[in-house]
């Protein structure tokens, strides 16, 4: 199982597994990451102050590239 992470920090910037990317950069990263996996599992790491509709976007590319999307959460 591949597990990538993928985060979005509350001034909308993206990561991958801790590396900053531009969003535009973003989809062909995540399907170089999962390449060669068919049980890729992406988690998403969402600061709560981002607008639902980039943890859309995100979860859809995650989605077409056939990864189950994780939300992580923090306890409160």
């Amino acid at each position: 199982m591949q597990k990538v992470n993928v985060t979005v920090t509350e001034d909308l910037r993206f990561a991958l597994n801790g590396k900053e990317v531009a969003f535009s950069d973003l989809q062909p990263q995540l399907a170089a990451l999962l390449q060669g996996t068919e049980d890729g599992v992406v988690v998403l790491h969402v600061d709560k102050a981002v607008p639902v509709e980039h943890l859309v976007k995100v979860a859809s590319i995650a989605s077409n590239l056939n990864a189950k999307i994780t939300l992580a959460t923090e306890p409160e």
